[in-house]
């Protein structure tokens, strides 16, 4: 797996969600000007409260349910409960919208958990979904387990989800689903500070080990990581809404449950073909991008029908590399992915690439190589046997 891919957010983190679905925590330590008792909920030895918190609340404070817990939160002026109040971001989800191929083998995350129906190459309309918590108290989901039925473990990406948090779908002008709608389960964490006032705080403090999302902070699932997409394989190039509903199953409770649900139109355009050669316009990455590549201008023999292994992994005995490489394998020139001999990302232990192809029937084969994320630095030197 990789690190998701930044694309307009530098404070996007990996913590194993990743990215592939791999997301670093975020802030994971506590910020000095939080005012609140998310983690202190029941420390406190005064006046028992009649509510479910366990152990009552000191004077001045009030249980509250501030997610999938009860806590102790300090009475709000108006003496009621403050409330969280979960949206989606429109601006982050029209802006981060594009469309790829990416090749999906049978045993991959993505057809383990339902995001794609079908092995093989299918096209991604891929977006991002922020969803930024705009009310006044943080929504604290705690430190999932297995007991919780909210939650379910991930093992492809080595961490907790909670279930359904997001659904997407792609709505043609009557209202019916014409792409892959999804439900889509988060690791809710604190990715980006979102409103910028003095009451809220700078550093995160919820991650996938303790998930939440404080108040004035977003999380954000990035258009590079797993299951952020519709699949348009198969929907006709024309005119459609892209809707995206967080909490739609009002699991978790909020202020408002009317700004949990944004549309945006797209375009599903004709599929044409793309020059790999070329700078990326898009935040694609991985092997299969179709933008971002260079060609070796070296002509590569080998015996028709044969079976080739190449690549720049040492691990493997073949040739070196650094950073984190990617390689492809075309007959002739620069090619698509789909179009490809074969193509590798990380191979032996290592972020070096290691294929085997079999030798087409011409005898030649050309090799491009890039970097997993375009623009950044790495080294690959191939090696054949």
């Amino acid at each position: 797996m990789k690190h998701a891919f930044p694309l307009l957010f530098a404070a996007l983190m990996l913590a194993s969600c990743g990215d592939d679905d791999s997301r670093p925590d975020s802030g994971s330590g506590l910020d000095s000007g939080f005012d609140g008792g998310a983690e202190d909920a029941g420390t406190d030895t005064g006046p028992p409260d009649a509510g479910p918190c366990p152990e009552g609340c000191f004077e001045g404070d009030m249980c509250c349910q501030t997610g999938l817990n009860w806590e102790c939160i300090p009475i709000g002026d108006s003496g009621t409960c403050p409330m969280a109040d979960l949206t989606v971001s429109e601006e982050t989800l029209r802006t981060s919208v594009f469309y790829a191929w990416d090749y999906f083998a049978p045993e991959s995350c993505a057809i383990a958990e339902g995001c794609i129906t079908t092995p093989g190459w299918r096209r991604l309309l891929r977006f991002s979904t922020q969803t930024p918590n705009i009310g006044d108290a943080d929504i604290h989901l705690g430190r999932p387990t297995d007991a919780n039925p909210h939650f379910t473990y991930s093992e492809c990406h080595d961490h907790y989800h909670f279930n359904g948090y997001a659904d997407y779908k792609l709505l043609a002008s009557d209202g019916s689903t014409v792409g892959t709608g999804h439900k889509q389960a988060f690791c809710l964490l604190d990715s980006e500070r979102f409103i910028d006032e003095p009451w809220v705080p700078r550093g995160g403090r919820y991650t996938c080990e303790n998930q939440g999302i404080q108040r004035g902070w977003s999380d954000i699932y990035d258009s590079s990581l797993d299951c952020q997409w519709i699949d348009v394989t198969d929907v006709t190039p024309g005119e459609y809404m892209l809707q995206v509903a967080i909490n739609h199953e009002h699991v978790l409770p909020e202020a408002s449950y009317d700004n949990n649900t944004v549309a945006v139109a797209v375009t599903v355009p004709v599929d044409m073909p793309q020059d790999p050669l070329a700078d990326c316009t898009v935040p694609a990455v991985g092997p299969t991008r179709d933008c971002g590549w260079s060609l070796d201008p070296m002509s590569h023999t080998c015996t028709a029908g044969s079976m080739v292994r190449i690549g720049c992994g040492a691990g493997c005995g073949l040739g070196s590399c650094s950073g984190d490489p990617v390689m492809r394998i075309c007959e002739s020139g620069a090619c698509s992915g789909r179009d490809s001999l074969g193509f590798d990302d990380d191979s032996c232990g290592s972020y070096c690439p290691v294929l085997t192809f079999t030798c087409p029937e011409s005898g030649m084969y050309s090799v491009m190589t890039g970097s997993w994320e375009p623009g950044t630095i790495y080294g690959c030197t191939p090696g054949v046997m």
